[in-house]
């Protein structure tokens, strides 16, 4: 699947081992299934638009019809006088309420194209070759149909699903719901694969942008509405709405091109969550080798967590009106851990004192010693149960399947990326190779305690464990266990220190003939000084 040839000596004596003979079939099976459903929601997104235009016919005159134009004329105006008479405003614009944005299915679809534009230009202007596309390159993508590609580990995890983040919010950004813009969502990253650029449509690209997409766009969208102060005016209003804009760039540009961004009205109710709390955290880790030894120097390292609404609790059929967000800068990397968890559905059961809830997850991991990441959907159960008036414990488990995940991985023989050739024979843009990650599906399930006193947690215990099975890289099985304790002393009003100790285990199941096996495992300890900032 590689665009070029392998360039690292001894790699091509391992072929069968990335790729086995059946591999064509199985390509073709999940290719022509995702194409599927690719060309479905295209074809749903036409059929809304076309609907949109659609209006029922007035009733017929009883007694013949206007048979001048300017009869035809008058009586059109005169019904439709009669059937906005009364009405509110925001009902006339479509809006589904007063602080809701206008719904056009045309506009989602059009601002979509014209994100793909500017990120079609943008790469022209940084002169990346494969941003020069023509009616030939658009021809030669359909033909080739989906490849793997062979990108940054950070760029098809982090950078594709920003992108996705995008499409999804052109449709968030005109009215439409979740599932209307996840399907925006969609058909912006398949029409970027095929026409945005002259490398062969990726499948890994495409379901890291669809569905990563979803996950950041929903939860911008929904963040950056915290931030909009809509009862404001003058500077702090102009202020609240850029500050949302950095968060939400689709729906801020909306809001200012349409005037919204200077009218006072209430917050979409569907936008206020049920309840909200956030901490940060700063301190240092240190991370162990595989010989278990703590020999690296600390590293310093910066982490944000957010709740937002009630994830534990609720009759909810809201796509992330409950959602748990984490970010940690440093650590081993610039941008070392991203987490989404958005609640789809939540259902409480024997009267409340269980929690279902069905959750879309996004995961990003990377660090100096291990690189993961992945896009998935889970149930999950939870209990609460009061201690006493001040302390609270939640169980919370859950197990799914994971639609797409990466690992970092090395073809049986090498123990350390080999320093890759830059010949720029290919043009800027252009991913050579090799790639050493692995793509494909598998499962993950897991579990976490909490204990908390006055609703500020001070135990935390956490258990996952992922399989992935590679479709794209090293034919391998791969099973990921993370542990974590975390304990938290409070001090004073909001502000606490706290220990963590985790570890990393992983097991490499090659299928080769000698059925070889590798593990990997990596301790590491944190100590960091949190506030509150809910």
């Amino acid at each position: 699947m590689c665009k070029h040839a392998n360039k690292v000596a001894g790699l091509t004596a391992l072929r069968d081992v990335y790729h086995g003979p059946s591999w064509a079939q199985h390509r073709a099976t999940i290719c022509g299934g995702v194409a599927l459903v690719m060309l479905g929601s295209m074809l749903w997104g036409v059929s809304l638009c076309a609907a949109q235009g659609t209006q029922e016919a007035p009733s017929p005159d009883p007694i013949g019809p206007p048979t001048m134009l300017s009869d035809q004329i008058t009586r059109f105006v005169a019904d439709s006088v009669a059937q906005t008479a009364g009405q509110p405003e925001w009902i006339v614009e479509r809006r589904a309420c007063e602080g809701c944005p206008p719904r056009s299915v045309g506009k989602a679809l059009f601002q979509t194209t014209v994100v793909n534009v500017a990120y079609g230009l943008a790469n022209l202007v940084r002169g990346q070759v494969t941003a020069k596309v023509t009616p030939k390159t658009w021809w030669a993508n359909m033909e080739q149909g989906w490849v793997w590609d062979l990108d940054d580990f950070t760029v098809n995890q982090i950078g594709h699903p920003y992108q996705g983040n995008n499409y999804f919010n052109t449709g968030r950004a005109n009215g439409l719901s979740f599932y209307e813009s996840a399907a925006v969502a969609a058909f912006g990253s398949s029409t970027w694969e095929y026409f945005g650029e002259t490398n062969h449509a990726s499948l890994n690209d495409f379901i890291n942008t669809t569905l990563g997409g979803i996950a950041l766009g929903e939860m911008f969208h929904r963040t950056a509405w915290l931030v909009r102060d809509t009862h404001a005016t003058g500077r702090g209003r102009l202020w609240s709405e850029i500050g949302a804009m950095a968060l939400d760039p689709i729906t801020g540009a909306n809001r200012f091109i349409r005037g919204d961004a200077s009218r006072v009205t209430d917050k979409p109710a569907d936008m206020v969550p049920s309840n909200l709390a956030a901490s940060g955290a700063v301190g240092v880790l240190w991370r162990g080798t595989q010989g278990n030894d703590f020999t690296a120097d600390a590293q310093a390292f910066v982490e944000v967590d957010a709740v937002y609404g009630d994830p534990d609790r609720g009759h909810s059929r809201t796509p992330y009106d409950a959602f748990a967000m984490k970010l940690r800068f440093g650590g081993g990397s610039g941008l070392s851990e991203a987490r989404v968890r958005g609640r789809l559905l939540g259902q409480p059961l024997k009267n409340g004192a269980v929690q279902f809830s069905v959750v879309q997850s996004y995961d990003f991991q990377k660090n100096d010693a291990y690189a993961t990441g992945s896009q998935s959907f889970e149930g999950a159960f939870g209990f609460t149960q009061n201690l006493s008036s001040t302390t609270r414990f939640l169980m919370l488990g859950w197990a799914g399947l994971t639609v797409l995940g990466a690992i970092d991985s090395l073809p049986i023989g090498l123990t350390e990326v080999p320093e890759e050739e830059e010949t720029g024979d290919a043009g800027q843009g252009v991913s050579e190779g090799p790639r050493f990650y692995d793509y494909g599906p598998g499962s993950d399930f897991g579990a976490t305690a909490i204990f908390s006193r006055n609703n500020r947690p001070f135990a935390t215990i956490f258990y996952e464990g992922r399989h992935l099975f590679s479709l794209d890289g090293v034919r391998a099985n791969h099973f990921l266990q993370r542990g974590r304790v975390d304990l938290l002393l409070p001090l004073r009003g909001a502000f606490g220190v706290g220990v963590t100790g985790e570890y990393f285990d992983r097991r490499t199941f090659y299928q080769d003939a000698a059925a070889t096996r590798v593990n990997y495992h990596y301790p590491q300890v944190r100590v960091y000084f949190t506030w509150g900032l809910s």
